[in-house]
């Protein structure tokens, strides 16, 4: 993981922020993070700006019925097939 992502999920945990760190499992992109807020707010890339679309919108909805520990879930990409997406949450519990 990236200095910068680290710093980022240590900061919202020190505010008890939740963000939920997404991570591309497959595909030329394997590796890759993206963070996503509770309150919607993103940063990083998972290589597809649609996949980040995708991954952001069904992270919010986890944040929404109280997720916790990780999730994992497979995303149709265009011209690419199914991308499998780990999404882990970190910080605060919902409430």
């Amino acid at each position: 993981m990236s200095p910068e992502l680290s710093r980022l999920i240590e900061e919202s945990r020190t505010r008890g922020e939740r963000v939920a760190v997404a991570t591309a499992l497959e595909g030329p992109h394997a590796g890759e993070r993206l963070l996503v807020w509770s309150a919607g707010h993103t940063f990083g890339d998972l290589g597809w700006p649609r996949l980040n679309q995708r991954v952001a919108l069904y992270a919010e909805q986890l944040f929404e019925r109280g997720a916790a520990g990780a999730s994992a879930k497979r995303f149709d990409v265009p011209g690419v097939g199914k991308i499998e997406v780990r999404i882990v949450f970190e910080g605060a519990t919902a409430g």
